[in-house]
């Protein structure tokens, strides 16, 4: 189960800021993604990325592209369980530098390129009033210390995690012939995510005992409870009936029916499934550990709850890519991109939550993918393309949250428009489903299906400097899971905004 957790905080994280790919892919890779959304089929300098293959149709040179994309993202979460406080959390995600570089030189048939960027996550998560994930214990406490008076409670909540997974990649492209153009390379992954995070000033009103003060007190008085029944135990173990179970004891004449009751009652509450199979001896072994439980779990919530810790790994994936060009108006570009196998490691200085233990490792891998790009010309100053990415979620380790994802995909067509020598316009559609079924969705990791739409343009200041402006925005579907105590609702806004300088040396 800490395993789980862990590893759905690692994809809440990383897919934060994700607007535009599968649940951990970044796909949004340039200025001019941004003013199209399509751009599997490119052939210009971004095709570092998009389309190797297609860089051999750069002219002859060195050729650069910088950009920086400036994201902002809401993620709200609505939970009716019945004892929350709250039933609203929201969380702001922002990566104002999202940066792109790339770089390609072609000399006559052959391209050598390279290219850094942020290939999963980018941004930082800050949930100032925690998640109901996390809030949901605390609330517990108040059904559970009811008949001592307790009528409330409250507490600082606060979730701050930030990630990025830096892509840095290098390829050779060679033109075979005017219609065949291969590409090979690979890109080296390097993972940090960092968490800190929060569960302070925990406290219980109880009107009768003069208003707020620590759990501790209860917590406390619930485990000298426990010790005492334990103790009472003592007598028969002595009488040699330790071996008796809770039936047996009452057959005995040991204990009453209604002790019977109460004994099984309290093991109930304190997690035993099936407390009519225990002994004697077993009973007191179960009631002293939870005494010994309760102890330690009132220690916690008088201080605060507080985690502090870093990640961090790398993969390699292989990338592969072929251009075709059967007519001057006509490309079709495919790409495909292996696996990113990833081993994450803690490096944890504060870990009360027990999830993060120094030294630990996680698999994080990047998901497969397949990519293909059709770009069509119709007219000398109408430019037209259709996308298609497909992601094998399924083929991942997740330490098991792979169980509960299919395969995803993004759709997408853009049009640009030359209004002259100098500028292109351009508007683009993608629709997105990351591929995650309702059995994945929490609040620390959801996904929901997508539309974007984005529009910008394409200044040509000299003949060798060219300029991307572009800007999004992204509608999810809301989601929804029914759990078994509540239901939990979940929506997301995404816009943002990208600027970036093409030259040619």
């Amino acid at each position: 189960m800490r395993s789980f957790m862990f590893v759905t905080l690692i994809l809440v994280l990383m897919m934060g800021i994700v607007m535009a790919g599968g649940i951990v892919t970044n796909t949004n890779q340039s200025a001019a993604y941004m003013r199209t959304l399509n751009r599997n089929a490119s052939t210009d300098i971004d095709a570092v990325y998009f389309n190797p293959a297609g860089l051999t149709k750069l002219e002859d040179g060195l050729h650069l592209s910088l950009s920086n994309q400036s994201i902002w993202q809401t993620k709200t979460v609505n939970n009716d369980y019945v004892n929350l406080a709250n039933n609203e959390f929201v969380g702001d995600v922002a990566a104002p530098i999202f940066p792109n570089l790339y770089l390609a030189y072609k000399t006559g048939n052959l391209v050598i390129s390279a290219g850094f960027e942020p290939i999963g996550g980018g941004g930082s998560a800050n949930y100032d009033e925690g998640l109901p994930s996390f809030e949901k214990d605390i609330s517990d406490l108040v059904p559970a210390f009811q008949t001592s008076g307790v009528t409330e409670y409250d507490l600082t909540a606060s979730f701050e995690g930030s990630s990025i997974y830096f892509g840095g990649q290098f390829g050779l492209s060679y033109k075979i012939n005017e219609l065949i153009s291969v590409g090979v390379g690979a890109r080296y992954v390097m993972a940090a995510n960092t968490y800190l995070g929060s569960l302070m000033d925990i406290s219980l009103n109880n009107p009768t005992l003069g208003g707020w003060g620590s759990p501790k007190l209860y917590m406390d008085g619930a485990a000298a409870t426990m010790t005492g029944t334990a103790a009472t135990l003592q007598p028969i173990i002595d009488a040699q009936a330790g071996g008796f179970t809770l039936a047996e004891l009452q057959g005995a004449g040991y204990l009453t029916a209604a002790q019977v009751q109460q004994l099984t009652g309290g093991l109930t509450l304190i997690g035993v499934a099936d407390p009519s199979v225990l002994t004697a001896a077993e009973v007191q072994g179960a009631f002293s550990q939870a005494a010994q439980v309760y102890t330690a779990k009132g220690v916690l919530l008088d201080k605060g709850i507080e985690v502090d810790a870093k990640q961090g790994g790398s993969g390699i994936s292989p990338v592969l890519s072929l251009y075709l060009t059967p007519s001057e108006n006509l490309g079709i570009a495919l790409r495909y991109e292996m696996i990113t196998k990833l081993e994450l490691e803690n490096d944890t200085e504060v870990d009360d939550s027990g999830l993060f233990t120094d030294g630990a490792k996680t698999n994080a891998d990047m998901p497969a993918m397949f990519a293909m790009g059709v770009s069509f010309k119709p007219m000398e100053k109408l430019r037209a393309e259709l996308d298609l990415n497909y992601y094998f979620n399924t083929g991942v380790d997740w330490d098991g949250r792979e169980d509960n994802v299919d395969n995803g995909y993004e759709v997408g067509l853009a049009v640009e428009y030359c209004l002259n020598e100098k500028m292109k316009a351009s508007v683009g559609f993608s629709n997105g489903n990351g591929g995650a079924t309702d059995e994945y969705q929490t609040d620390l990791s959801y996904s929901l299906k997508s539309n974007t739409i984005g529009l910008g343009v394409a200044y040509k200041v000299s003949d060798n400097m060219t300029v991307n402006v572009g800007g999004l925005n992204t509608f999810y579907q809301d989601g929804e899971r029914v759990a078994t105590t509540y239901t939990e609702k979940y929506a997301k806004t995404t816009y943002g905004f990208a600027f970036g300088i093409d030259y040619k040396f």
